[in-house]
């Protein structure tokens, strides 16, 4: 399927900037914070201390929350595993990270000495049979893609408690997010990162796959020595299949799964969507990338949602001179 839309689209907005400079492991994957917990700020919190990105609208506008719908807080039981813990052929390390879901552990082979990310799917959530088809969808919709610019999942399993979860490659590096809060970045280091992230969607949506939440938080640069970083496309929890389901799905709530700054207008509408809505908030990455700026930008999720569906961004060239009339 190609990466072209089918007519001209108004670019995305982005998010808030992190001011992490180095994550290690794919912690980025998690869907956000538990506002009730003292988590890990680095990594899954805004450096004000508000919950990244996400937000909720309380309108009789559609209501858009974070990239899944939080449920119970996790206990003490959902949360700590002691270092040693086995988990299929790895033992658990220690926590890097947790939210709505559950939470995000370090591991390794003992044998071995592979390190990985092990994704545990919070207790009660396994209860739901919706939580836990997302959940199960989210490593099998990686695998059915296979390409070496998405995060791999390469192993599934159960707790003796019920709780699911998956294994997933230790990636080394930083969020797109946090590289964008750096420097600014030159036309070869923004094609070097697009080309891979594009390549990554497009293997997606040739297996019928839409993401539904890309944007910088969402994208990995590996540190590899001596070489560019690797891209890595994450987080596949709210990626639907566009072949089964079309429509945006909701929660029970009836909030629209996505995020403000990034999201397509018809997805905010609660319209079909189909890989059009990644290509759009592709472009928002791209214009950010080049001009240091958002293409939009907003004091609250509203009014951000006002902006996509009613404005056109200025061109890049009046950000950044630089940028080539192609790119406007």
């Amino acid at each position: 399927m190609p990466l072209t839309p089918s007519k001209p689209r108004r670019a995305g907005s982005p998010a808030g900037v992190d001011d992490h400079t180095d994550v290690t492991s794919a912690a980025a994957l998690w869907d956000g914070p538990e506002p009730d917990l003292d988590v890990d700020r680095e990594l899954i919190h805004d450096p004000d201390g508000t919950k990244k990105t996400g937000v909720a609208i309380r309108s009789a506008a559609p209501v858009l929350t974070p990239t899944s719908e939080h449920g119970p807080a996790p206990s003490r039981e959902d949360y700590h595993l002691e270092p040693g813990t086995a988990l299929g052929e790895y033992r658990i390390e220690g926590k890097i990270g947790q939210g709505g879901m559950g939470v995000v552990f370090s591991a390794i082979h003992p044998l071995i000495g592979k390190r990985a990310a092990i994704k545990i799917l919070k207790k009660e959530l396994c209860a739901d049979p919706h939580q836990l088809q997302r959940f199960v969808d989210e490593a099998r919709v990686v695998n059915e893609i296979g390409h070496p610019n998405i995060v791999d999942v390469f192993a599934f399993g159960e707790m003796p408690d019920g709780r699911s979860y998956f294994v997933m490659e230790w990636l080394k590096g930083e969020t797109l997010r946090a590289r964008i809060a750096h420097s600014s970045m030159g036309t070869a280091e923004v094609s070097a990162i697009i080309r891979p992230l594009a390549r990554a969607l497009e293997a997606a949506h040739e297996k019928g796959v839409i993401h539904r939440d890309l944007k910088p938080d969402n994208v990995f640069l590996v540190k590899v020595r001596g070489e560019e970083p690797t891209v890595k496309l994450l987080d596949f929890g709210i990626a639907k299949l566009a072949r089964n389901d079309q429509r945006v799905e909701k929660t029970a709530t009836g909030a629209i799964v996505g995020t403000p700054q990034y999201i397509a207008p018809e997805q905010a509408k609660g319209y079909a969507i189909d890989h059009r809505a990644d290509i759009y908030a592709l472009g928002g990455i791209i214009y950010e990338l080049l001009t240091g700026r958002p293409p939009f930008v907003a004091d609250n999720a509203m009014e951000m949602v006002a902006k996509h569906l009613m404005e056109t961004p200025m061109p890049p060239s009046h950000f950044a001179p630089s940028v080539m009339p192609e790119l406007d």
